[in-house]
């Protein structure tokens, strides 16, 4: 079974609650995203350099505080406040797109989900692209709407 990355934009109000352990569960949320799912982790390898202790851009996938009272499945669910999403979409936009496939050409991905026997990502770099492309314009929009982040991988 392989674990699946899941987004949701929120108000500052509901991660104010969250961040408290307030109920009701769910919380609402302003929209959500599936897109990137089973492609995280190989996304989040290119995005941190394969540097886990300063994981840099890669902070949109694998960031976030630990929601107080949450399940702990693959890390448990995390969240930004609304200042930090619009740190973390600086950075996703700051990050250069040749900068993004050099390091898809040149790391090694043995023992991540996704990829090959051959530690080679399972798919070309176009699907990549796509996630750093929707990761951008997911967490811009947030940043600009003034949202906070949810993110979970189950």
């Amino acid at each position: 079974m392989s674990a699946e990355f899941t987004m949701r934009r929120i108000s500052p109000v509901v991660y104010d609650r969250m961040m408290r352990g307030e109920p009701p569960f769910p919380y609402r949320y302003v929209a959500e995203s599936g897109q990137v799912a089973k492609r995280w982790e190989i996304t989040a390898v290119i995005l941190a350099h394969g540097n886990q202790a300063d994981p840099g851009p890669a902070v949109a996938i694998v960031g976030g505080r630990r929601i107080p009272g949450e399940p702990d499945d693959h890390g448990g669910t995390r969240a930004f406040s609304a200042a930090e999403v619009v740190t973390v979409a600086q950075a996703l936009e700051a990050f250069s797109e040749d900068e993004f496939q050099r390091r898809f050409e040149r790391l090694d991905f043995t023992g991540v989900l996704g990829a090959e026997s051959d530690g080679r990502p399972g798919h070309g770099i176009d699907i990549y692209l796509d996630c750093l492309h929707h990761l951008r314009a997911f967490y811009g929009a947030a940043g600009r709407a003034g949202n906070a982040m949810m993110l979970w991988l189950a």
